[in-house]
Parts: C-alpha cells; structure tokens; sequence
C-alpha cells in the first residue's frame, strides 16, 4: 500500500510541476532568449545592420524637401528613396543569424522597421492623390514609429548594443 501512495504522490508531484512549466512558458522563452554572449555573431549582426543605417543616414537628410518649401515630387522621391531601403534593411535582419541575446531586440526592430516603412507608404500614398489626411496620418505614423525604433533598441544587451 506504501508503494502505492508514494508512485501516487510521484505522479501529482511530477503534473505538478508539468503543470507551473506550462505556465511559465513566458518565462522560459524569456531567458531561452536572453541567451550568452556571443562576440563574433554579435559583432556580424551589428555590421549587417550597420551597413543598411548608414546608407539610410544620407536618405534621412533628404527629407527636407517634406519641409515648408519643398515640392511635393520631391517629397515622393525621397520618402519612396527611404521605403526601398527600409525594405533591404527588413530583408537583411529577417534573414540575419541571430544571436541568442539579440533575439528580442531584432523581434522589435523587425515590427518598429515594418511600421516606419508602412508609415513612409501611407504619407506617399497622401501625396500621390493630394489627400492631406493621408499625408498627416502618415507624419503621425512616422513619429510613432521612429519612436517605436528607439525602444526597439533598448532590447538589445547593453554592452552590445548595435548602434544606429
């Protein structure tokens, strides 16, 4: 009967914990993510990404023809400049090798890279058929999402930050 009791009290022991697993699924994933230092895919990550930011910096500055005395074909021009190399970024951190640390910080550059390019699409698609509401919810979208890409980057481990 003792035996009994004892495979008995295994069992619910052992659902038990099966069980707090299951909900601490979040968490497991969490640390799973967090993961070791990795220097070398670390620093291939920050070079693949870096390289993309640094052709999106002269394109940036671009953008002062969506300014007060710009046109609206040259606001076009270089917002739709900025989509096609929002596009490559997206392209090279999807199919990036992603270190382990880098996991949730690349997940959230994904969606915050996504959104500014969206954004940029929906202030071109207001300039291309001349609807200012277009055109200002895009701006609104653009603020969101550059704001979202800060944040993006507080995912990453501080003391390897990639660098815009």
């Amino acid at each position: 009967m003792g035996g009994r009791l004892a495979v008995g009290l295994l069992v619910i022991a052992l659902l038990a914990v099966l069980a707090g697993f299951g909900a601490l699924r979040g968490n497991v994933a969490f640390f799973a993510s967090t993961g070791r230092p990795e220097p070398a895919a670390e620093r291939h990550y920050r070079e693949s990404i870096r390289r993309d930011f640094d052709t999106l910096e002269p394109l940036n500055a671009g953008l002062g023809v969506c300014n007060v005395g710009g046109t609206i074909q040259g606001c076009y021009e270089a917002s739709n400049a900025v989509i096609n190399e929002l596009n490559a970024l997206l392209r090279d951190i999807s199919a990036a090798d992603v270190p382990g640390r880098y996991v949730d910080g690349n997940d959230a550059l994904r969606r915050a890279v996504r959104r500014l390019r969206d954004a940029f699409k929906t202030r071109n698609h207001g300039l291309a058929t001349y609807d200012n509401a277009s055109f200002v919810r895009g701006n609104d979208e653009i603020e969101q999402a550059n704001s979202d890409l800060e944040n993006a980057w507080a995912q990453f481990p501080r003391d390897a930050r990639p660098v815009p």
